[in-house]
């Protein structure tokens, strides 16, 4: 017989259904070390392998309207499952936006240093969009909220940056970030997973990987959580679903080569967690 390993736990069950008790009988261990974390946010790795993306139709319709003069990183996006489980659902930087009054820095590699700044706050617009998956390169049914940085390029601090702004080099982007509100959601008939197991069909629908979550029954969903002073360009973000777009009049198929995802992503940790039987 097969064994399901999981890694949150770092043990094998003989059926899913073993795997999933024992995360609710832990998670209250989990929710706390998942929310006591800084993340950054490209260190989750990627479910999906990264994607050539070309510059789309600039569209009311599909997206959001955009003035020449500027670039708009999309810094993070909802609606996916990531490598930790962890999925992102609408509505989560409500609170953050507000209470930081869009005082982020825009950054290259999650550095806070003068020398790594792309842009200072006083020239960074932050907000969240809804736009269809197609807006951001996927084909996945349904839309998704991007957390979306403004940002005019004669504010481009960094010439490594503006090289690869001008040249439209495919990059993706991240966001460093502390959860604050999560659950946990479970695919089970157990009579001990009643709830768990109505908040996962309750939010299923809305993930556009829901395909990956269906295979393995449970997912972390995050409704709030707090921007940590800035969202960066980088190789590789949480997900591949993060480019930076440009005004259609501006923008030109891109010729830059490809990068290959790493063979390996890192993970956090979970043996820092003491777990009791």
């Amino acid at each position: 017989m097969s064994q399901i390993y999981c890694e949150i736990l770092d043990k094998s069950y003989n059926d899913r259904e073993s795997m999933l008790l024992d995360l609710k009988k832990h998670n209250t261990d989990i929710l706390a070390f998942k929310k006591a974390q800084t993340y950054k946010s490209y260190e989750k790795g990627q479910f999906s392998p990264n994607t050539q993306l070309k510059f789309m139709e600039d569209t009311e319709k599909s997206g959001f309207a955009m003035k020449d003069g500027y670039f708009y990183p999309i810094i993070n996006t909802t609606n996916y499952m990531d490598s930790h489980s962890d999925v992102h659902f609408p509505s989560l930087w409500t609170k953050s936006l507000k209470d930081n009054n869009n005082q982020f820095y825009y950054v290259a590699d999650h550095e806070l240093k003068v020398t790594s700044v792309i842009a200072f706050p006083k020239d960074v617009r932050a907000f969240t969009k809804t736009v269809d998956w197609s807006f951001i390169g996927k084909n996945y049914e349904g839309n998704t909220q991007a957390l979306v940085f403004d940002i005019p390029k004669d504010a481009i601090q960094l010439e490594k940056a503006q090289n690869i702004i001008n040249n439209k080099i495919d990059v993706q982007n991240s966001v460093r970030m502390q959860y604050v509100k999560m659950f946990f959601a479970a695919n089970s008939s157990h009579k001990d997973m009643i709830e768990e197991n109505k908040l996962y069909h309750e939010y299923i629908d809305q993930i556009g990987n829901k395909d990956e979550v269906n295979a393995q029954g449970y997912f972390y969903g995050v409704t709030e959580a707090k921007i940590i002073k800035e969202g960066s360009m980088v190789l590789f973000g949480s997900n591949d679903a993060t480019p930076i777009k440009y005004k259609t009049t501006e923008a030109a198929t891109s010729t830059s080569t490809k990068i290959e995802p790493p063979t390996s992503t890192q993970k956090v940790q979970w043996n820092k967690i003491s777990f009791t039987n």
